[in-house]
């Protein structure tokens, strides 16, 4: 596994664990520190990138008390990660 596809898969970990009552306060601390940062950068998400995926997350984050059936279609973006060849 190289250093970008752990990166990637660190900060997709983090993301999925935000919803882990237990995990929530440490993935908040990694979003908010430099763990996100250094990930991001060896994952190669450049910094406007970085603010958008922050961004997204701080919306599903404040949407997470809402019923899934009252989210509205456009408040779901599509992305991908490039996975190293």
């Amino acid at each position: 596994m190289s250093v970008r596809n752990l990166a990637e898969a660190i900060i997709l970990q983090s993301i999925e664990d935000l919803w882990n009552g237990r995990q929530k306060r440490d993935c908040l601390s990694f979003f908010n520190g430099d763990g996100f940062n250094i990930c991001a950068s060896a994952a190669g998400i450049n910094s406007s990138d970085q603010v958008k995926l922050l961004n997204l997350i701080n919306g599903l984050i404040k949407n997470e008390s809402k019923p899934v059936k009252n989210l509205r279609k456009e408040n779901y973006i599509e992305y991908s990660i490039s996975r190293g060849r």
